[in-house]
């Protein structure tokens, strides 16, 4: 579980301070103050580790290798409005997170970087900090390619060398660690440890993929869903095979067919549909998804596109497993509030259940009026939410953690921040009155 994320000079942000993140993490705002790029730094230390460039410092991403986030050049990933702090320099820009194994542990480990401008815009490793507290190591750039190796329960450098520039960000070459013999330990395991906690992130993006009227499916349970979702019926398909065939044997549902059966079950509440089924055309491996309404098994093609947008979006947080990180952007596109409202709770059992992390950018206040009232049924506490409101200070970006109490109510209310709806009632009721006492006068001025 991720529980920490700070930013330096990382796009908007001049810096974020040390966020907390929780097992809810909430990112609620305004258009372009910067809730994305709180997630984009995680997508990208993501996929630079992933990268099968060794050599790449840090993967800004490429559209045609299927990268979660495309961020240009270095230039463009430096804020144009940055400041010095404590660690970083203004031409430089720092990423770091903390992340805590599964279980009780309470010992977390840190990946902190910063980079630098390198050759052609790309980024250059300054600094990079990685392992558990008094564990690890730390390198430091002395000058192009060079860089000098810590151990982190030693005071003394172990040297330089171009050796000591760890490929991607986090691991050393074989022949590096094999130079380093038994002092290698220590420092081998760190580098899988992170891989390993990234490689749980599932990401839903803001665009998912449109309803298709069929689906080829490759006759098993995909690995990954697809940051747009374009698997989500795939294993959707997968699950209710598995259902279906056992309804008509008559048998009790395997493992398999839970996504399909609780996928059901969440339609239903947000009262979406009644039911799900899966038809296969012919002897192809082409499927349709058909969709219970009215009676009535329908396309999903055919019904609203908010059902297509939601499917990925639940199948997303059903489809994740102990431990893995949920970060989901818009989920209530295309929504009607009692649909929104239910994805709170959606989000918060799944969590609590099965130790799912969720970190939500959204813009609705449905699902967040939803999440204080989980809070006040002690269904979730405080500590299990974190939530934040990002905003544009001038230039930059600013994050004000929303403070709640144990009924749910925010203490530091934002002025704005779901507009103002007691300003728009007020108003309503003074027109309505004035609107009253026009057609008293009007009337009363009529010759019987």
């Amino acid at each position: 579980m991720l529980t920490h994320l700070k930013l330096e000079n990382f796009k908007i942000w001049r810096t974020t301070g040390p966020v907390r993140l929780a097992p809810i993490t909430l990112l609620l705002g305004t258009n372009s103050s910067g809730k994305s790029s709180l997630i984009q730094s995680l997508l990208l230390i993501r996929q630079t580790v992933k990268s099968d460039d060794p050599g790449l410092d840090l993967n800004l991403g490429n559209p045609d290798a299927g990268d979660s986030v495309t961020l240009g050049q270095f230039k463009d990933v430096l804020c144009r409005h940055g400041a010095a702090t404590e660690s970083t320099a203004s031409h430089q820009v720092g990423i770091e997170f903390r992340w805590r194994e599964t279980g009780n542990s309470p010992e977390s480990a840190l990946f902190s970087a910063r980079y630098r401008k390198g050759q052609s815009g790309s980024a250059e490793l300054e600094f990079l900090r990685l392992g558990k507290d008094g564990q690890g190591f730390s390198v430091q750039r002395r000058k192009p390619g060079i860089y000098r190796l810590t151990l982190g329960n030693q005071a003394k450098p172990l040297g330089q060398s171009p050796d000591f520039r760890p490929e991607r960000s986090f691991a050393f070459s074989a022949a590096t660690l094999n130079r380093l013999a038994e002092q290698a330990e220590a420092i081998r395991p760190i580098g899988p440890a992170l891989l390993q906690e990234l490689g749980r992130i599932i990401y839903l993006g803001p665009v998912r993929r449109l309803a298709q009227r069929d689906y080829v499916w490759a006759g098993r349970m995909p690995q990954h869903i697809g940051d747009d979702g374009a698997k989500a019926i795939d294993a959707l398909i997968a699950s209710g095979v598995a259902y279906q065939s056992a309804q008509k044997r008559k048998q009790a549902a395997p493992e398999e067919a839970q996504l399909f059966e609780q996928t059901i079950y969440w339609l239903k509440e947000m009262k979406l549909a009644d039911g799900l089924s899966v038809r296969a055309l012919g002897g192809s491996a082409r499927h349709q998804l058909l969709i219970g309404q009215g009676g009535q098994a329908v396309n999903i093609r055919d019904v609203g596109v908010g059902v297509s947008q939601v499917i990925p979006v639940v199948v997303a947080a059903l489809f994740a497993k102990r431990g893995h990180i949920v970060i989901i952007e818009e989920p209530e596109s295309h929504l009607h509030p009692l649909a929104q409202s239910i994805l709170a709770e959606l989000f918060s059992q799944v969590s609590r259940k099965r130790g799912v992390q969720f970190i939500i950018e959204t813009h609705s206040e449905h699902l967040f009026r939803r999440m204080q009232t989980l809070i006040a049924k002690q269904q979730i506490t405080p500590d299990d939410a974190a939530m934040y409101f990002v905003e544009r200070e001038d230039k930059a970006a600013r994050m004000r953690p929303l403070e709640l109490d144990d009924l749910g109510r925010v203490k530091n209310w934002p002025e704005g921040f779901f507009g103002d709806a007691l300003g728009e009632t007020r108003e309503q009721t003074a027109l309505a009155i004035k609107r009253a006492k026009e057609l008293r006068a009007r009337d009363g001025n009529v010759s019987g």
